[in-house]
Order: structure tokens, then sequence, then C-alpha cells
């Protein structure tokens, strides 16, 4: 009689094998009849606590929308007003100072000559005061730059903390700009020698049109004076066209280096790369929150101008005609340069936007930032990406200095270039049934005789 296999087992009711038989305990997860063990994981179907969050913060996590970046500005205002305000404030009262003690003491040098409509200009402007006022102009056009410059980096990382729903204040903020200063000001003075460049190479495209057209004395007919005219616009605005396309291009130098902390002609590649494909957009962008800015900067300082007339009205005597122009001047020129750079750092916001818009486009930095979301809100903001090691288990948005997308933007050196990486490391930890992490093992061989 030939032999016709094991013999089936008896039925039995669904369950978990006896103790001591072969085989895998599925509902007790015990391995080989030994004794019951914890799952690391939640049960089949019970949502996940790492479940993706569309807009767990101020941006929402994908490609951004014109309408996006409206509300984008003010809900990273809102969240994180002492940074904002307190960063706008520093750097702006310096420059509102300075500038108003220049124009005092350029008033001041006018005396009484002020009042007199038959005064000369050699009679108002002395040496001394022109010197000051023109002095304090350029010291606070210096003190604007250098603060918008550092503010662009403080607001760079406050944006990406905010968009995960982490608050960052003023000194937190100043914590976190650490170890950038250098390459910052190294940046500012190469954008000042790209403007120094730019302008010579205008002045040098005049002085070449103007010798080309007076070479043969006034052009005297209607056709000669057109062409002079029009090489004159040529010489000014080809150097513009080239300045404002390399401006764009440039855009995301500041939020590249101080996010991905990388050097300035890394952030400078980083920002020509990011912004291929989306100069039209970007322009049109920045261009229209100009806009609109400005228009919001002329409307909040307008009625100081009114008020001021209405305040020099109400003088009586030359004397206090004198004090009240003295003190007007001072009060509206403060309180503009003070608007005008917080309006100012609300285009920054823009341009930051601009850096995580592309990344979410490019290199699905979302899926990075809804990771984060979802492990702070389960109460670890471990970045995973992050190989400095300073990380740990917090939940105090004070304490803890993480930087969203620092170390993210390696998952895009993979090859293919996108999102999430297509390489992994192979798998180096321990194996086996009691390590829930580890690869699947074999089943063993049921017992019987083999063919």
């Amino acid at each position: 009689m030939s032999y016709q296999g094991p013999t089936p087992p008896p039925n039995e009711e669904p369950g978990a094998h006896q103790p001591g038989s072969y085989g895998w305990n599925p509902q007790s997860n015990t391995p080989y009849g030994g004794a019951a063990q914890p799952s690391p994981y939640p049960p089949y179907g019970s949502p996940s606590p790492y479940a993706a969050v569309a807009q767990p913060g101020t941006l929402p996590l994908r490609a951004l929308t014109l309408g996006d970046y409206f509300s984008g500005l003010f809900a990273t205002i809102r969240k994180s007003p002492g940074l904002f305000f307190g960063a706008a404030l520093i750097f702006g009262s310096v420059a509102a100072v300075i500038t108003a003690t220049g124009e005092f003491f350029l008033l001041r040098s006018f005396g009484a000559t002020m009042a007199d409509p038959f005064a000369t200009a050699d009679q108002l402007f002395t040496a001394g005061g022109s010197i000051g006022f023109f002095g304090s102009i350029l010291l606070s056009q210096l003190v604007l730059m250098v603060g918008q410059t550092f503010n662009w980096g403080m607001y760079s990382i406050m944006l990406g903390r905010g968009a995960i729903d982490m608050k960052t204040s003023l000194s937190q903020g100043f914590r976190l700009l650490r170890g950038q200063w250098g390459k910052l000001v190294g940046l500012l003075a190469l954008m000042v020698a790209a403007v120094i460049v730019i302008y010579l190479v205008m002045a040098l495209l005049l002085v070449l049109v103007a010798a080309a057209v007076f070479a043969g004395g006034e052009p005297d007919s209607g056709g000669a004076i057109a062409a002079a005219i029009f090489g004159f616009l040529l010489a000014v605005i080809l150097p513009a066209i080239a300045a404002v396309f390399f401006a764009i291009r440039w855009h995301l130098v500041i939020p590249a280096m101080v996010v991905e902390d990388i050097g300035i002609f890394a952030a400078l590649r980083r920002s020509w790369g990011l912004t291929r494909g989306y100069f039209w957009r970007t322009l049109g962008i920045a261009l229209l929150f100009g806009i609109i800015l400005g228009f919001v900067s002329v409307v909040i300082t307008g009625p100081l101008s009114f008020l001021g007339s209405f305040v020099l009205m109400s003088a009586g005597t030359e004397g206090q005609l004198l004090t009240s122009m003295l003190i007007t001047n001072l009060i509206i020129t403060a309180v503009s340069s003070l608007v005008g750079f917080i309006v100012t750092n609300m285009g920054l916001l823009i341009s930051i936007m601009f850096y995580y818009d592309y990344r979410f486009r490019k290199e699905g930095l979302g899926i990075h930032f809804q990771q984060l979301a979802a492990q702070r809100a389960t109460g670890s903001v471990a970045d995973r990406f992050d190989t400095s090691g300073q990380q740990g288990l917090s939940s105090n948005d004070e304490t803890d200095d993480l930087v969203p997308g620092r170390f993210a933007s390696a998952a895009s050196t993979q090859p293919g270039g996108g999102y999430p990486p297509t390489q992994y490391p192979p798998y180096a930890g321990p194996t086996g049934p009691a390590d829930p992490s580890g690869p699947p093992q074999a089943p063993p061989n049921p017992p019987g005789p083999r063919a």
C-alpha cells in the first residue's frame, strides 16, 4: 500500500495552536509555542499614529497656490509674532533713529532761514548740515540692509517651523541663526559688489552711447534725436533686465543657505536649480505682492503727512512754527522708516515661501514635513534625516531647536533625483521572529517522510 501523505489534522475551532505545536501563532504573535509577546504595532485596521496631515501648521504641505501665499503670510505672523515684529523693530528702530537724527541736524542748520521765502539754496544748505544729513541716510540704509539680511535668515527658519506647527521666539530665532552670521555678512558684501558692478556697467554704456551720439556734433534731425534717446534707454534698460533676471534666479539664496546649512556658492547653485522652470511665476508673484505691500505702506504713512500739515497750520508765532516743523518731521520720518521696514519684512516672508513651495514641488519635502508633524503630535520630534545627534524628545517649542528641511535635501541626490529616495541601505539589524523589524523567516519543514 502506497503512502498517501501525512494525516490531516482534526477539525479545530479557529484560534491559536496549542502550546508545543509547530507553526506561528497569528493571534497572540507567539513564536513556536512560546510565551505571548506584546506587538509594537497597532492592531490591523486601527488608525496609524503617524497619519499624514494636509496642513498641520501655517502652510499646506503641497504645491502652493496664490491664495496659499496670502493665507500663509498672515498665519506665519500670527504663529510667531514675537520674532517677526521683534526682529523688525530692533533693526528698524535703529535705522529710524539714525534717519531722524540726520534730518534733525539738517533742519536745525536751516535756522530762521527755513521760514524765509526769499532764502537762497546757499543760505539753506550749509556744509555741515548737508554732510550730516546724507551721512545719516547712508548709515540708515546700511543698517536696513544688514537688518533685512539677518531677518531674512531668521524668518526662513521661522516659516519652516511654522509649517509643522512650531512656534519660534525672538531669542530662539537668534540662537538658531548661530553659525550663519559670517556667511550672511559675506553674502551681503557680495550683493553690494554686484549692485556696484551693475551701476558701473550702466554708466559705461551711457558713456559709450553719448560718445557715439555726439561724435559728429549735436544731432539735429528728428531721426538722430530719436536714435539717441533709444540708445540711452537701452543703456539703462539692458543692465536692469540682467539684474532682474539674476535677482529672480538667486532669490532663494538666503533660505537655502540658512535652512540647509550650506555655503554661499552652494546656495547660489541651489537657488538656481530650484527656480529653474519657475522664473515667470516667481517674477509675477513678487511683483504682485510688491505692489500690494507698497500700497499698504502708503496707506499707513499717508495720513501722517496730513496730520503734520494740520499741526503746522495751528502754529502761531515763528518760533512755534519752527519747533512744530522740527518735531513733526522727526516723527513722520521715524514712523515712515519703521513702517516701511516692517512692510518690507512681510515681503521677505513671500520670498521664503517660494523656497518651500519649490521644494514641495520638486523634492516632495511636504512628505518629510508631514512625518515631522505626526511625530510631534505623538510626542517625538526626532528628525529621521538629522544626523547631528542633537535632537531628543521634547514638546516645548522654545527648547526644541529643530530646523525642518535641513537634512532632508540629501534625499534628492539619490538616482532619479526624486523624493523619497529610490535606494535604501540594506537591513543590518538583528533577525529572528522575536524581532518584528527583521526580515521574515521561512517556516520550518513539516514532519513526515519526504518524497
